[in-house]
């Protein structure tokens, strides 16, 4: 079984949302084990997410960034927070068994970055369930309107990624 979604609002597959310059208190977060650490945000190169990657995580971390360069845009920054927010859904998606943007608890991607703790003005999320390769999930998504948007919206210039099983989060944002 393959799927894949992207979240879609009324402002086309992006949400915007302003936020005082307070960060605010975290209200909760998905618990989870984040197969994937990294302790700076860095802009994704060789060796930039780390020894401890998931090998595919990497593969389609460089695939994705040299499809953006393809269409003029700059790589994405690799946010290890944004990474820990995109992991921790696949994880909760595993381990409650839905496929879906938003948990059955009702979080939104959105609510979720903002849960964490984390500002932004703009933000996307890409979902896939199924492709066992970051190359097959990135075909995948490359061959979805909403999807391929996401990746080519040269206003994203942040992201992070989770993956368990062939439960894929790629989440987008910029500050």
């Amino acid at each position: 079984m393959r799927a894949f979604h992207h979240y879609a609002t009324a402002s086309a597959f992006v949400h915007m949302r302003t936020f005082p310059a307070s960060r605010g208190a975290l209200r909760h977060f998905v618990t989870a084990m984040v197969v994937v650490l990294v302790s700076s945000t860095a802009a994704c190169s060789d060796d930039a997410l780390g020894p401890d990657f998931d090998p595919e995580v990497e593969a389609f971390v460089d695939m994705a960034n040299a499809h953006r360069r393809s269409v003029g845009c700059e790589d994405l920054a690799w946010n290890a927070e944004v990474a820990a927010v995109a992991q921790a859904h696949s994880v909760d998606m595993v381990q409650r068994d839905f496929f879906a943007h938003d948990n059955p608890d009702g979080e939104s991607p959105f609510d979720r970055l903002t849960n964490a703790g984390i500002s932004y003005s703009r933000a996307a999320e890409n979902i896939a369930w199924g492709y066992g390769t970051a190359a097959a999930v990135l075909d995948g998504w490359l061959n979805s309107s909403g999807h391929r948007a996401n990746l080519e919206n040269c206003s994203l210039t942040q992201a992070g990624l989770g993956l368990l099983e062939t439960r894929w989060t790629h989440l987008f944002m910029n500050p």
